[in-house]
């Protein structure tokens, strides 16, 4: 998925983008509800303490339950289809947001934060993986499952790896660390202005209009969180990616953007009280 960093500065963007194009101008309360609702989907109720003197192999089955239970949480904060859980690339189910909480966009602005998070998960998995890489089987014939994956191949050079070096945490062609990598690439072009003492003295003021899948009351760890995966990309000095292109990471914001707003105006305006009319 994508990271806090990324989901951090495109609902920054989305919020300019409104008043430069729009003319749509937010109270600080508005704003700060809607970045707090878009950075509340990664927030999780799981809980894991590691025990003491265990193995190393009771320690990789732990880690092997615990992200498993992360997968299985994710399935349903982020509105991906049970029966999917084999694909490699989940994508949000939009419409089934949509559907369950329709009603709940006019009562608060959060509504729009959380769908716009899953928004940019959607195009992150759907449009930025498929113009990175391609999904490949032993015998080298594109793959969708998870079960018949076995290489990756890379658009950008059309070298292949195995697919567990690319997933891989330490890898020298490891996808995670160009996640970092990506976070501080973004970060330089957008200059974040995360507004972590506000949105903190807010954390009261963010209350959940009824949104099942996630606890609101999670907002200040995840605030943490992102606070620390930014000073830490701004920190980072080697940001060549070995995965992804730079070129479509820049044009990723843009894109999520100018998208969104496209397909959802109606959706947006309902959620700021607005209509076509006024």
């Amino acid at each position: 998925m994508a990271s806090f960093v990324i989901h951090d500065i495109a609902g920054e963007e989305f919020l300019k983008t409104l008043q430069n194009r729009l003319n749509i101008t937010l109270s600080q309360k508005e704003i700060r509800k809607f970045l707090m609702g878009n950075l509340i989907p990664d927030s999780s109720r799981i809980s894991f303490k590691t025990p003491e003197n265990v193995s190393k192999e009771e320690l990789n089955s732990l880690k092997k339950q615990r992200r498993q239970a992360i997968q299985d949480e994710k399935t349903s904060t982020h509105f991906r289809s049970p029966d999917e859980n084999d694909l490699a690339i989940q994508t949000p189910r939009l419409d089934k947001f949509i559907e369950k909480y329709s009603s709940l966009f006019a009562a608060d602005i959060s509504v729009l934060g959380y769908f716009f998070h899953l928004y940019t998960d959607f195009l992150f998995f759907g449009d930025l993986f498929e113009k990175t890489f391609t999904y490949l089987d032993k015998n080298g014939e594109p793959a969708i499952y998870n079960s018949k994956i076995t290489l990756m191949e890379l658009k950008r050079d059309g070298a292949r790896y195995p697919a567990t070096d690319i997933l891989s945490q330490d890898s020298e062609v490891s996808i995670y660390q160009d996640y970092t990598k990506m976070n501080t690439i973004l970060l330089n072009k957008y200059q974040t202005a995360f507004d972590y003492e506000g949105l903190m003295a807010s954390t009261n003021e963010f209350t959940n209009p009824g949104i099942e899948e996630v606890d609101y009351q999670n907002i200040t760890s995840v605030l943490n969180k992102t606070a620390d995966f930014i000073k830490d990309s701004y920190a980072l000095v080697d940001s060549a990616l070995k995965v992804f292109d730079e070129e479509v990471i820049l044009n990723f914001i843009p894109q999520v953007v100018e998208d969104f707003i496209t397909n959802y105006q109606d959706l947006i305006l309902q959620s700021i009280h607005l209509s076509k009319e006024s």
